[in-house]
This record gives C-alpha cells, structure tokens and sequence, in this order.
C-alpha cells in the first residue's frame, strides 16, 4: 500500500508538471505576441495595431520559424480561415502583405504567417478585404497555415532561403521569378498569385 501511494503521488507530481510546463509556454506565447505587437508599433509609430483576439486562429510552435499561425477548428478546402485587418501602408516591411501595387497591410498575424513553397493557404481580395482561404484541409490544432509569399509580393522587403526545401529557394518576390526566368513555375503558381502582380507583368 505504501509503495501503491507513492506511485500515485508520482503520477500526480508527473502530471502537475506537465500542466505547469503548459501553462508557461502559454504565458510566453501570449507575452511573446506583446512584445511583437509593441516592437511593430515602435518602429511603424503606430498606436494601436493590435486585433481583437480571434476565435478562428491563434499563434503557436511553429516547426518553421518559431512561432505559427493555427487553426482553432478544422477547416475544409476552399473555405475562409480568417479574415485579415489592418493598416495599409505604402512600402513594404519584413511584417506586411502586399495586397496592391502600393498598398501592403499590416495586420497582427501576419506576423506569424510563414511562408511555404507548397502552402495549405492562400491569400484572396473579397469585399474590400483580404482573407485566407484553405488550399487543401487545414485540421484543427494540427497543421500550420503557410502562404506562398511569391503569391503576394513583387519584391520582398528582405529576400531569404526557403526551409521547405532541399536545396533551399531563394524566396525574393514575384519580381525576382520573372527575372530569373522561372516560367514553369510562375505557371503553377499563376492562378494563386495577387491580381495586382499579374497587371505588373503584363
């Protein structure tokens, strides 16, 4: 019975740490998006860029680059994953989205939207607005929504190497793909991309 009680006792102390393990990576993720939306305020002097918390996504580990974005249900292929809100400014920063050809959102997730050369995700202009829209089934607490930045913008503010990859793509901006001459993949990716970077060249 004594050896019995102790084994309960460590299952019990097991499992409080764990949930204290949880509750601090919450604490860090919730703090972590503070400091983001502070520092973005900061360097864009702007006073309150922050969205309402939403009940479709939330930021988590991310296998990528840190953090992620995620899905708080399961959404099936075609549907919205959520509607993007924001600032829009005139030039391009490592934290916007282009949506036209001088008009870049800033919007408290897109902070958190990695990039993937096969994205779940894509970006779509509806009713004056950008939404995402699920490329494929997104499940719930499970996989991370990627967008195709090549789909968005014409020249990235900072370029960088894919990790998605093997070997790594240069990821520059749209501009940079029709400079390089990379036609067969412009056409896969054509019907995904930005009407504002298909006007830019024609």
């Amino acid at each position: 019975m004594i050896i019995g009680s102790w084994q309960t006792r460590g299952r019990a102390s097991r499992s409080y740490a764990a949930n204290e393990s949880q509750l601090r990576f919450q604490q860090l993720n919730r703090i972590q998006a503070q400091v983001k939306s502070s520092r973005r305020d900061n360097v864009m002097n702007k006073t309150n860029l922050a969205c309402k918390p939403s009940d479709r996504v939330y930021v988590g580990r991310s296998k990528i680059n840190g953090s992620g974005l995620f899905s708080r249900r399961t959404i099936s292929r075609g549907n919205v994953i959520e509607r993007l809100e924001g600032e829009i400014r005139p030039l391009a920063t490592r934290r916007t989205i282009q949506i036209d050809r001088d008009k870049h959102l800033c919007s408290e997730y897109i902070d958190f939207l990695n990039h993937g050369c096969r994205p779940n995700a894509r970006l779509q202009i509806a009713d004056g607005g950008v939404v995402l829209i699920a490329m494929e089934e997104i499940g719930h607490d499970r996989d991370e929504v990627t967008i195709n930045y090549n789909c968005s913008e014409y020249s990235l503010a900072e370029s960088f190497l894919c990790r998605c990859c093997e070997p790594p793509r240069l990821i520059a901006g749209y501009r940079y793909l029709l400079e390089a001459g990379q036609g067969e993949y412009l056409e896969r990716i054509e019907k995904f991309v930005l009407p504002h970077l298909l006007s830019s060249s024609s």
